[in-house]
């Protein structure tokens, strides 16, 4: 017997319901992964750590992208980081990590022919 390979498809309604938001990836911060400007992600609300992942963080001066890991320090700290490798990571513990997230990204939105995304906004 085959093992199915791909789960079941997710239904449009289901992607353009009230319980996610897009948000545009800004500056070059999360590049190669997604591209400043260009891509959008998909982010469903959290209000803590559900695993490893990218999350939408206050950061007090805006919202960002970052990759979450945990420290595995036994501190139950998490570590903050950027795709791309000029950007610094840091730790944060989870109470404050708890405090500052907004969503977790559930799908990247990678626009195939940007001139249709240009006439909408017009």
């Amino acid at each position: 017997m085959t093992q199915e390979l791909a789960t079941q498809a997710m239904h449009s309604d289901d992607v353009l319901s009230g319980r996610f938001r897009v948000h545009p990836v800004i500056g070059d911060s999360m590049e190669p992964t997604l591209r400043g400007g260009r891509d959008y992600a998909l982010i469903s609300p959290v209000s803590s750590y559900s695993g490893e992942g990218i999350y939408l963080i206050d950061t007090g001066l805006g919202v960002d992208l970052f990759r979450v890991t945990s420290t595995l320090d036994g501190a139950g700290g998490l570590c903050l980081s950027k795709e791309n490798q000029r950007y610094r990571s840091h730790r944060i513990s989870r109470e404050r990590f708890n405090d500052t997230v907004l969503g977790i990204v559930v799908a990247d939105i990678k626009p195939r022919d940007e001139r249709f995304l240009s006439e909408a906004r017009q």
